[in-house]
């Protein structure tokens, strides 16, 4: 299915709540705490897109401006839980303890493109992790993931054993206990330092998507990517609103933030995660890329090292009171048959 259709078909569910909300109602310019380049596919092709739905669906009383700088990403869930920014995106992963059950959402040895796992995602959310109530003061408007996770360095490497001792950055979560597992020297900072972090020789590479190489110029420094067809990780990330902000809203502009988000926004965020994959291998091909596959032995060798991560996780989800063993079924059935669409 293309994106042309996603949209109309979000569009057709907007339209079903009445386009127009009137135009006499008095204009509400949300505020859209960002991070990432402008060129970020979020800031370039999300926001817009979402901006767009509003402004349709409400006759134009609601709109979207994205503003940079303020804050850092690891503090964007804050930002929007305490209404200093109406909506924003987070990464899970960068608020340690905060959340617990998006875990099952990264874990390695699960294959998929973003728009697969972003869709598993969100349906695993409303099915079992909701009723946990870790997001507080905010509306989880769509739960999402990045395309496959990889290994990209600045030396070659053909083998998982060759990241021992490796400077590495990685971004939190599930990535963390990943790399722990390889045996690699763990950076932790957040996306957009990294290339400062590698040029600066801080580390010797990073786990990333392909989206990076465009949108952090990662291909600039990092020439090799070692990838995993089995899954190796994936980020757990939300777009999220202030409560006061949605309950701020008149009811028929609630309607249409309910007729975008959800399944319908996490697919449409997806599609243009997978879109920015492109985008970053051709930026990557610019300049003189590698991609190396892991053979069957590596792929073996990965998915005994991490198994102990997949464990831990599960064991944690648990102690939310969620059957995460079931919520781990359900996210892989419902990846599979996504990917089938």
């Amino acid at each position: 299915m293309k994106l042309s259709k996603i949209i109309a078909g979000v569009s057709a569910v907007a339209t079903s709540f009445g386009i127009t909300v009137g135009a006499a109602s008095a204009e509400k310019v949300l505020t859209v705490a960002s991070w990432a380049a402008p060129f970020h596919t979020m800031n370039e092709n999300v926001f817009p897109w979402m901006n767009s739905q509003l402004k349709s669906c409400t006759g134009g009383s609601v709109s979207l401006k994205v503003e940079y700088g303020m804050a850092p990403p690891p503090a964007m869930y804050d930002t929007v839980r305490d209404g200093v920014a109406d909506i924003s995106w987070i990464v899970y992963g960068y608020t340690p303890g905060k959340f617990v059950t998006p875990m099952i959402a990264e874990l390695p040895s699960i294959p998929g493109n973003a728009r697969q796992k972003s869709v598993a995602f969100q349906k695993t959310y409303e099915k079992f992790f909701e009723s946990a109530g870790e997001a507080k003061g905010v509306q989880v408007l769509a739960n999402y993931t990045h395309g496959p996770g990889m290994a990209n360095t600045i030396k070659k490497i053909t083998s998982y054993k060759e990241l021992e001792g490796v400077k590495m950055r990685i971004g939190g979560g599930v990535a963390n206990a990943i790399g722990t597992a390889l045996g690699v020297a763990g950076v932790n900072a957040p996306a957009p330092k990294v290339y400062e972090l590698i040029d600066g020789g801080v580390a010797d590479g990073v786990f990333f998507p392909f989206e990076t190489m465009h949108a952090f110029k990662i291909a600039e420094l990092a020439k090799f990517s070692f990838h995993n067809p089995d899954g190796m990780y994936t980020t757990a990330f939300a777009i999220v609103m202030n409560n006061d902000t949605y309950n701020g809203l008149s009811g028929a502009e609630r309607d249409c933030v309910d007729g975008m988000r959800g399944v319908n926004l996490a697919r449409t965020v997806g599609w243009f995660w997978d879109d920015a994959d492109k985008v970053g291998a051709a930026a990557a091909a610019g300049y003189g890329h590698e991609l190396t596959e892991a053979n069957d032995a590596e792929r073996q060798y990965y998915k005994d090292a991490t198994a102990g991560v997949t464990t831990d996780v599960l064991a944690k989800v648990s102690a939310k009171g969620v059957d995460a063993e079931a919520a781990l079924a359900y996210f892989k059935e419902q990846v599979a048959t996504e990917s089938g669409q």
